[in-house]
């Protein structure tokens, strides 16, 4: 794939096309901690420009007919998700505990683009789509949400001193995101690639020692439409 592919002006047309047909209030208020429906209308076109590139970045990487699980897939992943149905003919598996969301977002696809074969599940990633396993797994921003991990989180992006880090709730999330890492980790077939944030690796790393896995990170990065954390691959062997 190049800049100048035309697949990916395909792929932006129909992410436009969905984004004609959402429920903008509606979504605004499941995203009501960003700013609501505001946030979202304002980022449409970054959702696009920048879904694009990390879009034509993952499918340099993965084999076409293959399959992705997306772990918290939402709006901002939507064009890489359309990109690999579209252009690489792979399996998505779109995983959201936001059952809200997935609603709105699985209307305006049937709406729009009623023939392609793309849809958000309200499901754990962990068994998201069944037992098969997946050359690839999408993770962006999911270790870093504060709504699912406000320590973490906290944490993370260095909002609290360590004098006032509230240590019991800190390990109990840490534990359950040990224990969602060792999960998603466990649905990789190997050679595999994750893509995740530079904040998130240290999350992967735990799980491929366990097993003998090897990771590397390559260098390339982009960033996210919502929040702007830098995104790039994990190799994994």
């Amino acid at each position: 794939m190049t800049r100048a592919d035309p697949g990916w002006g395909r792929v932006a047309q129909a992410a436009r096309d969905v984004f004609e047909r959402l429920d903008w209030g509606a979504l605004g208020e499941v995203y009501c901690d960003f700013g609501g429906e505001r946030f979202w209308r304002e980022r449409r076109a970054d959702v696009v420009t920048l879904g694009r590139e990390l879009g034509k970045r993952l499918l340099h990487r993965v084999p076409r007919g293959g399959a992705s699980l997306w772990v918290g897939a939402g709006l901002g992943e939507l064009p890489v998700l359309l990109g690999e149905v579209l252009l690489h003919g792979r399996t998505v598996v779109a995983a959201n505990l936001r059952a809200r969301e997935c609603e709105l977002l699985n209307a305006a696809l049937r709406s729009a683009l009623p023939d392609v074969a793309l849809a958000y599940v309200a499901e754990d990633a962990r068994t998201a789509g069944g037992a098969g396993a997946f050359d690839h797994v999408g993770c962006i921003s999911v270790f870093t949400d504060p709504e699912t991990w406000p320590v973490l989180s906290d944490f993370a992006y260095g909002r609290v001193p360590p004098v006032r880090l509230d240590v019991e709730r800190f390990v109990a999330e840490r534990a359950a995101a040990r224990a969602l890492a060792a999960g998603l980790f466990a649905r990789l077939r190997r050679p595999g690639l994750v893509t995740t944030t530079a904040e998130e690796v240290a999350w992967f790393l735990e799980p491929a020692a366990a097993v003998g896995a090897a990771i590397d990170a390559e260098a390339e990065l982009v960033p996210t439409a919502v929040v702007g954390d830098p995104v790039g691959f994990l190799a994994v062997r």
